[in-house]
């Protein structure tokens, strides 16, 4: 495949979806070919794991979450990367790792049914302090119950979050962790233009990049 898959991961609220749109718009101003997705999914199969969470935990939540990333995988992912696109995608392993382990599941289970998951390009998971994380979780609306109990529920996540980014750097992912303070989601994201230009420019996907040069600096 002649594309690259990046991922942004990251405690609920900490920013993921906003500097993964703010970074998609960067790379495509720059003149690359840019697929943003996330996880779950907008399929029924992913609307269920999203907003079922109520409704399914443990292992009938884990395998949910992992039929829907196959699925994704299969439909939407790897046809971007063939294409020869960069795929930016919101949420994909590191978040299964976290949640699913939060909700009692063997972590040699989660490893195990996602085992054949496409190994990303590179993973970016974002960390930061976890009552502002908690505070933009709640303005925005909470779906699911991974995201109640407050405070200390927040301190959990964000401490697994950086243990489980150890995690995959041990079995052999290229990850990259930032933590984003109090810098704002543009200079979040421009920030993680760094580590994506060397990325591409190590790599060669195949493209070449053209159109005028990008909005957001790095800093």
């Amino acid at each position: 495949m002649s594309g690259r898959f990046i991922v942004v991961d990251g405690p609920s609220g900490v920013g993921k979806t906003t500097a993964t749109a703010l970074l998609a718009g960067a790379l495509a101003a720059e003149g690359w070919q840019v697929h943003p997705t996330k996880e779950p999914t907008r399929t029924k199969l992913g609307e269920t794991a999203r907003y079922g969470t109520d409704d399914y935990r443990g292992l009938t939540l884990a395998c949910l979450v992992a039929a829907d990333r196959y699925h994704h995988l299969e439909t939407e992912v790897r046809p971007a990367l063939a294409a020869g696109k960069i795929v930016l995608c919101d949420r994909y392993l590191a978040t299964s790792l976290v949640l699913q382990r939060l909700d009692g599941v063997d972590p040699a289970f989660i490893w195990d049914i996602n085992r054949l998951a496409d190994r990303p390009d590179l993973i970016v998971i974002l960390t930061g302090d976890p009552a502002s994380s908690r505070a933009r979780a709640a303005a925005r609306g909470i779906h699911s119950r991974f995201h109640r109990g407050g405070l200390d529920a927040g301190r959990r996540e964000m401490d697994l979050y950086v243990r489980v980014s150890q995690e995959l750097s041990d079995a052999g992912f290229a990850v990259h962790v930032h933590d984003v303070g109090e810098q704002s989601p543009d200079d979040v994201a421009a920030t993680l233009l760094g580590p994506v230009r060397a990325l591409l420019k190590a790599g060669g996907n195949g493209q070449t990049p053209t159109g005028s040069a990008a909005r957001i600096s790095e800093s």
